[in-house]
């Protein structure tokens, strides 16, 4: 049995009438929870089901979370660069726009 981590992404949503007594869902992006597991388990079940049942207990009245896709991740993901990086590969591509 080999464990390997699975990234479990959702829609992350804040109430924003909670304070008024009401309910005013609103998306406000993704979030990534992770679970180690064998991977092999999910060809056994529904990772979908099970996951969106997982994740009713980190709901509350002003934050929830919905179930959108999971994804094995077999390796560490490489680094790709530095924030330095990042900048300098901008800069130089707006040399090249410019040009």
């Amino acid at each position: 049995m080999s464990v390997n981590t699975i990234l479990v992404q959702t829609q992350y949503y804040e109430n924003y009438g909670f304070y008024e007594g009401r309910e005013a869902w609103k998306p406000k992006g993704g979030h990534t929870f992770s679970i180690e597991m064998d991977a092999d388990l999910l060809m056994y079940s529904n990772p979908a089901e099970v996951f969106a049942k997982m994740l009713e207990s980190h709901n509350s009245d002003l934050e929830k979370f919905e179930y959108r896709d999971y994804e094995v991740q077999w390796q560490k993901p490489t680094v790709l660069g530095t924030a330095a990086d990042y900048v300098n590969t901008n800069q130089a591509l707006e040399v090249e726009i410019n040009n």
